[in-house]
């Protein structure tokens, strides 16, 4: 995990090098796209990173949260006036992407991949591009709660149906 934690913390030098590099070699709007690309990417590679570690740490379940935040503050000001990005939606997926990472966290020998359609919220959320209006960020973040709903009662039901199974097999 300390990967992707480092990942983000070189993205931010990175990006603005490579923005400036652009800059000089074009102009300033390329310069800015460039460096909002580098850092988008940096930090989708992070979430993978984190997504594929084979033992989450704490920091692992509270990365999200830090990096939509961060990707918050850098496109919030790019964003005023315009529908390009919606930063409470940014960091509602990252807070519900670190409540099902906690509930990873708390179960290790769960499988993951019922976190695939919250990572995948997340990053959709995360992307500077925004449908008009509000209707995309509710239908994705209430998938997302759904799905993270649905997962909680069928793990509830599994639990359920093992313990009713050891008693059959107990008292049979």
């Amino acid at each position: 995990m300390w990967k992707s934690f480092l990942l983000v913390a070189v993205s931010v030098p990175v990006s603005i090098a490579l923005g400036i590099a652009v800059w000089v070699g074009a102009n300033w709007r390329a310069g800015l796209i460039t460096s909002c690309c580098a850092f988008a990417a940096c930090l989708v590679i992070a979430t993978a990173m984190a997504f594929f570690t084979r033992k989450l740490t704490l920091l692992d379940v509270f990365l999200p949260v830090v990096f939509s935040v961060l990707w918050s503050l850098v496109l919030v000001p790019f964003s005023l006036g315009s529908d390009l990005f919606t930063a409470p939606a940014a960091i509602g997926a990252g807070l519900l992407l670190t409540l099902c990472l906690w509930k990873a966290y708390h179960e290790p020998g769960e499988s993951r991949r019922w976190l695939i359609f919250p990572i995948l919220v997340y990053i959709y959320e995360m992307l500077p591009i925004n449908l008009p209006g509000p209707l995309d960020d509710y239908f994705a973040l209430s998938g997302d709660v759904v799905c993270f709903i649905l997962y909680q009662l069928a793990g509830s039901h599994r639990r359920q149906l093992s313990a009713s199974t050891q008693n059959r097999s107990i008292s049979g």
